[in-house]
């Protein structure tokens, strides 16, 4: 954060801006000037200058540049360095007692008019200290700000010490809000910023929000600003503005809020509002521009937080193909559910044509710990949030058995099941069939699948399934209402009864496996369908052994 003098803004119609930094190339851009003072900085520390001439040098700069910038920059630039007395290390006489001393000699001496008295009182101070003359006279201003050495300089790149700036600008601009709001996208996301807010002591409420007002998510936080505060406004600013990089570091965010002015009218509050996409190139975290990771420090990995929890996504996968377009998804820590204005993250998400269904896994915590848990549930289930909440939660609950806590006995049992070291499936895959009937039914009431009437003899339920972007069991189901007795279902294909009357003509006298595969081809039936399709003929295939020309067929008795 910078101080509140050196923040630059632009106000129009009401509304509040940063003036940030920009990367742009060519004479008198923000780019030359961050170059031209990471330099200076860079050779001061090379030839061990003295801070006053390196601020001689930034000053010059001032003319040419916005001095609010200059300033900005130089203050960041600062942090990254460490200037050290100048004078022989091994002196340990301090600059003030030698100052003390000569001006002690010089009051009983009278003033040094001349250079012969001057180093008269100079030599008469270095035999009582020790040191030579050259050494008192170098030494004794050796603690003032102009004459420290720039002895440490923690380089830094133009584009980093950009982001790093405009960083440092939101967050001063920050300092000066009533309220904030805010939201982040992803379960992960959240969880790490909510710590961050309750780890800095910020008041917040969490609430759902229309999407008019949100555009990509349907919760914000709401934080009260530090100017909305009667005490404590500056510890509580400069907390508001360390939570911002968690906020502005993740992959998909947005900040809005009021901002008050002082003007020559009184105080004004404007609006502000920016996002990731708004500020693209502008800001980024600043624990990541300084990660040596390669990354982004808050990547949306998969990293359980037990191994139950890992277990249960390994089981859930086995029964659910990720792959599949119109299967159920599962995800990790999903945006919160609000419950009294706060947070709660459940561990699933389950997703699947809109629909959603949320799992908690409660383990082995503090008793402390279930009991808040469990209230957060209850509120939930009981639909006392529907003030901030007004859309039905399906979330269900697995609690080891072992546990003892009163509130969880409260809620519904049909929501809730036990497990003792591992978490069954069973009741996620029952209750997810369930909502599979349902939406089964809801998409065979909308959708409708016209035949093409120039070949009806041989339907792929796969490639109209993806026609009309809905499973293959749904697709099956319309056309067996709208052709019924129609067709035989083989494999992922429908063939006519009337194709498959020819086929069952052609291959009697045939019994070789392999001759009834190639009757079936030159009637344009997939391979896939081959064995399957002389089932439903009523034949059965007798493998001799692995080679199919080997195979035989015949008729079931």
């Amino acid at each position: 954060m910078l101080s509140s003098d050196l923040l630059r803004i632009r106000i129009s119609r009401g509304k509040v801006m940063p003036l940030f930094c920009t990367s742009d190339f060519g004479n008198g851009t923000d780019y030359e000037l961050v170059n031209k003072m990471i330099v200076f900085f860079t050779n001061a520390q090379k030839n061990k200058q003295h801070k006053g001439d390196l601020l001689q040098k930034i000053n010059l700069l001032e003319s040419e540049y916005d001095y609010k910038l200059v300033r900005g920059l130089l203050a960041l630039l600062e942090r990254r360095s460490i200037f050290t007395r100048s004078g022989s290390s091994s002196t340990i006489v301090a600059p003030w007692s030698i100052r003390q001393k000569l001006f002690e000699e010089s009051s009983k001496q009278g003033l040094a008019l001349s250079d012969l008295q001057r180093q008269s009182i100079m030599q008469k101070i270095s035999n009582q200290l020790h040191i030579s003359p050259d050494t008192v006279e170098t030494v004794m201003w050796g603690d003032k700000d102009e004459n420290l050495l720039l002895t440490q300089f923690d380089t830094i790149s133009p584009k980093d010490l950009i982001l790093w700036y405009n960083l440092s600008l939101l967050q001063t601009l920050l300092f000066k809000c009533t309220i904030l709001e805010f939201y982040v996208k992803g379960g992960l996301y959240w969880k790490q910023v909510l710590r961050d807010v309750k780890r800095y002591g910020l008041m917040y409420n969490l609430e759902y929000c229309s999407e008019d007002d949100s555009g990509d998510d349907s919760i914000k936080c709401t934080l009260e600003g530090p100017l909305s505060l009667f005490k404590m406004t500056d510890r509580y600013g400069t907390s508001m503005a360390k939570l911002l990089p968690s906020i502005v570091g993740t992959p998909t965010w947005k900040i809005s809020g009021s901002i008050a002015k002082n003007t020559d009218n009184g105080k004004k509050i404007y609006s502000f509002e920016l996002s990731n996409k708004s500020t693209e190139g502008f800001i980024r975290s600043r624990i990541e521009s300084t990660s040596n990771n390669g990354g982004d420090v808050l990547d949306d990995v998969y990293v359980y937080d037990s191994t139950i929890e890992a277990a249960f996504a390994k089981k859930f996968y086995q029964h659910f193909d990720p792959a599949d377009e119109f299967g159920w998804k599962m995800s990790r820590e999903p945006d919160p559910l609000i419950a009294d204005g706060k947070a709660m993250i459940p561990d699933f998400l389950f997703e699947r044509f809109g629909r959603k269904v949320y799992f908690e896994i409660v383990g082995f915590w503090t008793k402390e710990y279930l009991e808040r848990k469990a209230a957060k549930l209850k509120v939930l289930f009981d639909g006392h949030d529907k003030g901030e909440n007004d859309k039905s939660v399906d979330l269900l609950v697995a609690v080891n058995s072992e546990l003892a806590c009163s509130q969880i006995e409260t809620i519904s049992k049909d929501k809730i099941f036990t497990f003792k070291k591992e978490v069954s499936i069973k009741p996620i895959l029952q209750h997810l069939r369930k909502i599979d009937d349902d939406i089964t039914d809801e998409k065979v009431a909308d959708t409708q699948i016209v035949l093409d009437e120039n070949n009806l003899d041989l339907i792929s339920i796969k490639q109209i399934a993806q026609k009309h972007a809905v499973p293959e069991d749904v697709t099956l189901k319309i056309l067996s209402a709208n052709y019924p007795d129609r067709y035989i279902v083989t494999g992922s294909y429908m063939i006519s009864k009337e194709k498959t009357a020819i086929v069952s003509d052609s291959l009697a006298g045939i019994s070789k496996f392999v001759e009834a595969c190639n009757v079936m081809t030159s009637n344009k039936i997939p391979d896939s369908c081959h064995a399957d399709l002389l089932s439903k003929l009523e034949y059965d295939v007798v493998w001799n052994d692995l080679d199919p020309n080997n195979a035989t067929i015949s008729k079931k008795q």
